[in-house]
């Protein structure tokens, strides 16, 4: 454990104080004892300013704490308030029986949905109707979780003006043994574009194996019987018929390949 994490605990500052205090009260009065110690108003003096330099310090050192502290906090605010208007991002609290109890403003730039009218309601009343049953049997699972374990799902929510979207949630089980409540809190992240992106690739990564596909058969046909033809009108004898019959397959051959070249053109400007 670091230095600074260890004098930042409230026993050990309060512990210093303790020992600093009771030192500067026996020594003071052992130095007043040896100094002024015959003289009564000089006594009263000395414990006067004695009493005013010790509040002098512990104030100074008040205000360097409290502004450490201070500033410390409102750092860590900052840094929230940071991430939490990024409209992607919010929190999410959910009661025992999956009814939102608590959800971040900024769902309604994702959702069109203000807060409370998410609030009150259950979570799986905003799912669309063919995840509805998924979404159910993913928040069963979620039950029955440990207490103060973690977990993870994907949410698809149905917004307000009809669109799909598709949160990402990390939360957390919260027991309360005092008063044995059960309560959920999570962080979401709007990763709908992400998702969309992912399936774009898949789809084209789909279109390149169907070109690779048409490449390897669609062009190969046609290109293997030219490469034969050819063959046959180089290295043989053929009389006037034959080699008029295979410069007619020849044609037919270019013009196959010719368009299936053309159809594979097409696809990868698709892509």
């Amino acid at each position: 454990m670091s230095k600074s994490s260890t004098i930042n605990k409230p026993w050990t500052i309060s512990l210093i104080y303790l020992i600093v205090g009771i030192c500067w009260i026996f020594f003071s009065d052992k130095a007043a004892e040896y100094l002024v110690s015959n003289d009564i108003r000089e006594m009263s003096r000395y414990q006067l300013a004695k009493g005013i330099f010790f509040v002098i310090v512990t104030s100074l050192l008040l205000f360097i704490l409290i502004y450490r502290l201070y500033s410390q906090v409102n750092q860590r605010k900052q840094e929230l308030e940071l991430l939490f208007t990024n409209p992607n991002l919010g929190i999410l609290k959910l009661d025992e029986m999956g009814y939102v109890t608590y959800i971040s403003e900024n769902i309604r730039k994702i959702t069109g949905y203000k807060a409370s009218e998410i609030e009150g309601k259950h979570i799986i009343h905003f799912s669309p109707v063919e995840w509805k049953e998924i979404d159910l049997e993913e928040l069963k699972l979620i039950s029955k979780s440990k207490g103060n374990e973690g977990f993870t799902f994907t949410k698809r929510i149905l917004c307000k003006n009809g669109e799909i979207i598709i949160l990402k949630a990390y939360g957390m089980k919260v027991v309360n043994e005092r008063i044995k409540s059960v309560s959920y809190i999570t962080t979401f992240q709007n990763i709908t574009d992400q998702v969309k992106f992912l399936n774009r690739l898949e789809s084209q990564n789909k279109k390149l194996k169907d070109i690779a596909f048409e490449h390897s058969h669609v062009v190969r046909a046609p290109l293997a019987r030219i490469m034969g033809i050819t063959d046959l009108i180089q290295n043989h004898e053929l009389d006037p018929v034959e080699k008029k019959e295979l410069l007619y397959n020849l044609k037919l051959s270019s013009v196959e390949l010719d368009q299936a070249l053309k159809e594979i053109n097409l696809k990868m400007n698709e892509v």
